[in-house]
């Protein structure tokens, strides 16, 4: 008979390996338009993520070549 307490641990612990990775990424491409990435943010698609932050980047001043570049990267 398998530990189902042990398989709903292992579950759990992927799903925040993923949790994890994804905030991370969200960070990253935060950082690359300059910006902080606000709570939450992170659990956007990645298309709203992007103009989320590409926004928040042209508030804070930067150009549209500067935004550019960092898609670029």
């Amino acid at each position: 008979m398998p530990d189902f307490g042990a398989l709903a641990n292992l579950h759990g612990s992927i799903a925040n390996m993923g949790k994890m990775r994804k905030r991370n990424q969200a960070k990253s491409l935060a950082q690359k338009f300059g910006v902080e990435l606000q709570d939450g943010e992170e659990d956007l698609s990645a298309s709203d993520l992007t103009q989320t932050l590409m926004s928040r980047a042209k508030e804070a001043g930067k150009t549209d070549e500067e935004i550019a570049a960092a898609m670029a990267d």
